[in-house]
Order: structure tokens, then C-alpha cells, then sequence
């Protein structure tokens, strides 16, 4: 009993004498592959490395121009300009605009309920003719097609106005959208139809047109 248990402990030390050579063995080579590569790790290129001239070329070409114009404030947006007049957009001031068109929005004005009454192109039709922007009342039932017929039977001109508040004093701004659209006149401080409002319609917009003076 006693002799087989020294001869089994012999050879557990064998069996650890090897495992602990072939561990060595296969450590040294690891050990030295670090010890001699000078490369970096691949993140850490990346991290160090500067940025080529190309980069750094397009990242300045992006800047922000100090010279632009600054962007419209929210209290601008919601209620129009703080002047209390419409801006004018380039070309408009070049273009004589009939006079008449301020005194549709005067008498737009005055019959101009305290809300929509959904008869907004009615009372815009009525304050045109009232003035004699037109000489007949305009023949189209939904808002949206004054856009067509104002240009082909009165002679008003489109603008390129893209902005509500860019439109000059006078001018009929048609919108369209979903239904009969929306149709308004700018006024000094807003806008009116069969109600007069500080802001635009949310519609989208279709056109701004004037009638030119004559002659």
C-alpha cells in the first residue's frame, strides 16, 4: 500500500514537470514578438494621426458667412415683421403696382368679420371690385383658382415671393392646400379676407400677384 502510493506521487511530479515546460514553451515566443514590434495598435493611429490638408480645406469651406443674413426670430414668424411693414422682395419695388390695390384692402378691411366665415374669396372678390381692380366680379367659386383667373382675365401679375410677409401692401396671396384653398390680401400690418390676422394662412402658398399700373 504504502510503496504504490510513492510510485503514483512520482509520477504526478513527472506530469507537472512537463505541463510546466510546454507553458513556458509556448509564453517565450509571445513574449518576445511584444518585446520587438515598434507598430502601434491601429486605434491608436487613428487617434494620433492629423488630418489631411483636403480635410482640413473642407472643414473651413463650411464655416457659417458672417456676412449672411441672420435668420427670422419665432415672435417674427408668428406675428410678421416688428416695422409693421411688409419687406419687399427684390424686383417688387421696381414694379408699379396699381393704387387701387390699397384701396381693396381699405375696403377689405372694413367689412372684415371678427373670424372666418369661410367666405374668404366673396369678400376679397367684393373689396377688388369695390376698388375697380376688375371690372366684373371674378367667375371662379373656390379660393384656390384665383391663382388661374386673376393672370388670364384682369391682368395681375405673379411675383416671386415665396414668403407671406415678402408680399407688398395690396397684394392677393392665393393658397392651396386641401378644399376651396385660401385667398388674402396684405395689409400693412397683416393680412385680410372676410377677417383680418396678424399672421398668414398655414396653407401652403400658391402664388402673390398684383395688378400692375397701366400705361
Amino acid at each position: 500500500m504504502g510503496s504504490g502510493w510513492s510510485g503514483n506521487t512520482i509520477i504526478l511530479k513527472h506530469l507537472y514537470s512537463v505541463l510546466a515546460v510546454a507553458f513556458l514553451a509556448s509564453a517565450l515566443p509571445a513574449e518576445a514578438s511584444r518585446k520587438h514590434t515598434t507598430r502601434p495598435p491601429a486605434s491608436m493611429v487613428i487617434k494620433t494621426s492629423a488630418p489631411a490638408p483636403a480635410e482640413t480645406a473642407a472643414t473651413e469651406d463650411v464655416q457659417a458667412d458672417p456676412a449672411a443674413e441672420p435668420r427670422r426670430g419665432l415672435l417674427e414668424i408668428l406675428f410678421g415683421r416688428g416695422d409693421g411693414k411688409p419687406a419687399v422682395s427684390p424686383g417688387v419695388e421696381d414694379l408699379k403696382v396699381d393704387e387701387r390695390m390699397v384701396e381693396a384692402v381699405r375696403l377689405a378691411e372694413r367689412s372684415a368679420r371678427s373670424r372666418s366665415i369661410n367666405r374668404c374669396w366673396r369678400f376679397v372678390k367684393r373689396a377688388l371690385q369695390g376698388a375697380d381692380v376688375v371690372d366684373c366680379y371674378p367667375k371662379t367659386a373656390l379660393a384656390k383658382q384665383a391663382a388661374v383667373e386673376l393672370p388670364e382675365r384682369y391682368g395681375f401679375k405673379e411675383l416671386d415671393v415665396k414668403d407671406p410677409h415678402d408680399a407688398p401692401v395690396g397684394a392677393v396671396l392665393v393658397y392651396g392646400g386641401r378644399g376651396a384653398g385660401h385667398v388674402e390680401l396684405r395689409t400693412e400690418t397683416g393680412f385680410v379676407s372676410d377677417h383680418a390676422s396678424v399672421k398668414p394662412s398655414p396653407r401652403p402658398l400658391i402664388g402673390v400677384f398684383v395688378k400692375p399700373l397701366e400705361g
